[in-house]
């Protein structure tokens, strides 16, 4: 990977959760993962434990299905400078296991798994659907 300077002269971010990766510079690898729950509820009744853990659904449980690596492609760069210049960016948010990078990224492998759910307070107690 060549090496280059990263010069910037304004960034505005308002937001970076959840795995976010916010990045100026050479990076040899990135792996960003994320799992979560998001619960929507009818009402705005939680309890501390609403029993839910991650060893619960398959989705958390599988292998992720990653493109194999049977395709080579060879490629030639040719950079006509040595310096990466950014005048100004302006995000509203970086989440998810998303990358905001500003250099050279040689190998990136990003994960990210949500469970939704929708509960609502009309019938049984259990009437959560996914």
């Amino acid at each position: 990977m060549q090496k280059r300077i990263a010069s910037v002269k304004h960034i505005e971010v308002h937001g970076l959760t959840y795995s976010g990766v916010f990045n100026i510079g050479d990076t040899s690898n990135a792996r960003p993962k994320t799992r979560g729950l998001a619960i929507q509820k009818e009402g705005a009744a939680f309890a501390d434990d609403e029993g839910l853990y991650f060893n619960k659904f398959t989705i958390f449980q599988r292998e992720a299905n990653w493109p194999s690596d049977a395709l080579k492609i060879h490629k030639n760069t040719l950079n006509h400078s040595d310096i990466i210049q950014v005048e100004s960016i302006s995000i509203l948010g970086v989440s998810q296991s998303a990358i905001l990078h500003i250099g050279n990224l040689n190998e990136l492998s990003a994960e990210a798994r949500v469970k939704h759910f929708r509960q609502y307070s009309i019938g049984t107690d259990d009437n959560m659907t996914s």
